[in-house]
């Protein structure tokens, strides 16, 4: 009943071990830990969910697996979280371009990415601004509270469209796509230690796989 949590548990421990050898602990843990609202929102809707079915009652059963669930997603979002505080979007479009994608893809991935940060920093002015507007965003049932944000998407919505917009004009003007292989100042190029990290990485991806589906090993 319990192996599951236990290789989860296993996954988070090798996360931690490997955010401290590329010593981005400290963030990855306020970032794992800033996802709490999240994951316990994802514990309350899954098991509301299991006792809506019919026969479902209250027991230990139901709360495990919930908390099973919420378990799974912290591990996924540490994963992420590794990822992302160790590779730059330049780094990852150049990864992505010597895999032979299309530059025009990896480069919507990149703005994608890019933008995501500088919205969430446009989106907490404006809601500031309605604040100080006397705005109250707390108060309320949720469709009050859902009606009070229109205000706040309506130009969230404009300023998303006319960064868009910059952005078309500035990749227009520096002739985007004119040439078909993309260069780089800075060229990627594969270590040993990556050729090391790649091999376990695939060994242990195909142990599972081989665990997983085809083993006599259960997992519940």
């Amino acid at each position: 009943m319990y192996i599951e949590v236990t290789i989860i548990t296993i996954v988070i421990v090798v996360e931690a071990l490997l955010s401290t050898v590329a010593k981005v602990f400290s963030r990855w843990a306020r970032t794992v830990y800033g996802a709490a609202p999240l994951i316990i929102l994802v514990f309350i809707a899954n098991f509301l969910f299991k006792l809506s079915m019919p026969g479902q009652t209250l027991s230990f059963q139901s709360i495990y697996e919930s908390l099973q669930l919420a378990y799974r997603l912290v591990a996924f979002l540490a994963s992420f979280s590794i990822f992302f505080l160790t590779t730059t979007p330049e780094e990852l479009g150049m990864a992505l371009t010597k895999m032979k994608v299309p530059y025009m893809y990896t480069f919507a991935f990149i703005s994608a990415i890019r933008f995501t940060p500088i919205l969430a920093e446009e989106l907490q002015s404006i809601v500031d601004a309605q604040k100080s507007r006397g705005l109250e965003l707390e108060k309320g049932n949720i469709i009050s509270r859902l009606r009070r944000y229109i205000p706040i998407l309506v130009p969230l919505m404009v300023n998303v469209l006319r960064r868009s917009y910059e952005l078309a004009e500035a990749i227009e003007v520096k002739c985007f796509g004119a040439k078909k292989n993309r260069t780089y100042l800075k060229e990627l190029k594969m270590t040993t230690k990556d050729w090391i990290t790649l091999s376990v990485s695939i060994t242990l991806f195909t142990i599972a796989i081989y665990i997983r589906y085809f083993s006599r090993i259960t997992i519940p």
